[in-house]
């Protein structure tokens, strides 16, 4: 059992390393995220990163942002800015 134990954390740490091969990214303001505080973080089924912050629901495609804020003018927009949950519908 010790044997195997070994044997399978080695297979482990063998096969997530090359066939993974992401590397992480620090994401900011600077990079057009509407704010610092995150509040909650969703990957949905077509690769968006969701971002719920106090100032908008933030969708990165891997390169840049969409900021989606209430606008009190527009009864279709979000009817808060501050997200604190995100789940993925049908």
């Amino acid at each position: 059992m010790k044997y195997f134990s070994i044997w399978l954390l080695l297979c482990l740490l063998i096969d997530s390393g090359p066939v993974h091969g992401q590397r992480f990214k620090h994401l900011s303001l600077e990079d057009g995220l509407s704010q610092s505080t995150i509040n909650c973080l969703y990957q949905d089924s077509h690769g968006f990163l969701w971002i719920g912050t106090q100032d908008g629901l933030n969708r990165y495609d891997g390169y840049d942002f969409t900021v989606f804020r209430n606008d009190p003018a527009d009864t279709t927009s979000l009817s808060n800015s501050w997200i604190w949950d995100i789940y993925e519908d049908k």
